[in-house]
């Protein structure tokens, strides 16, 4: 394990005792990458600042259950990703009420935003069906931003075994994707799912 790891899991450690010190040093350790992939779903910064806040405040207050001798930034991306998907949930909802009163005006934006959830939904979808420890990759490196090399130090696994994972990831992903009902709306654009295999 390395002395970054042992650190933060020291510092989780500290953040069950209730240690403010220990919630200030994580928030800062991973604010900025949190913030950055929440800007990269939401497209939206002041929505990803709101969000990300709510995020570190769901950190202190679910900190006793934390899975003790783990780092903590599985569960802060984990959490940010799902939360930036509740909104872009809530905007889409919102745009289709608007939608509905003036819809000459809204049609082709309510597309668009349509498009967005059903990509996000068929994603999360299919990362869940990834066996644990491509999951664990492939949310390292595509969500968290990680470097191959980052990736296969905190796992303690090869470079070449982490491209593996990732390549195979991708592959069973857009193969998921493309037996959905949905996959026919999303012939022509699939931004999203683009962005994270190619980052």
């Amino acid at each position: 394990m390395s002395s970054n790891a042992s650190e933060e899991i020291a510092l989780v450690a500290a953040l069950q005792g209730d240690s403010v010190a220990a919630f200030d040093a994580l928030y800062r350790m991973y604010f900025p990458a949190v913030y950055a992939n929440i800007l990269h779903l939401v497209k939206d910064s002041a929505a990803a600042q709101d969000i990300v806040q709510e995020v570190f405040i769901r950190l202190w207050e679910k900190r006793k259950l934390l899975q003790t001798g783990q780092p903590a930034g599985n569960w802060l991306f984990v959490v940010s990703y799902n939360r930036s998907l509740n909104h872009l949930r809530s905007t889409l909802r919102q745009r289709l009420k608007l939608a509905s009163l003036v819809p000459d005006t809204m049609e082709s934006e309510e597309g668009e935003w349509e498009v967005t959830s059903i990509q996000l939904d068929m994603l999360e979808r299919a990362i869940d069906k990834l066996p644990p420890q491509r999951k664990k990759v492939f949310l390292l490196c595509k969500m968290q931003g990680k470097t191959y090399a980052e990736a296969a130090t905190e796992l303690q696994i090869s470079h070449y075994t982490v491209k593996e994972h990732i390549t195979k990831a991708s592959r069973f992903i857009r193969d998921y994707v493309r037996v959905q009902p949905e996959w026919q709306t999303l012939l022509v654009a699939f931004p999203l799912l683009a962005s994270l295999f190619h980052r």
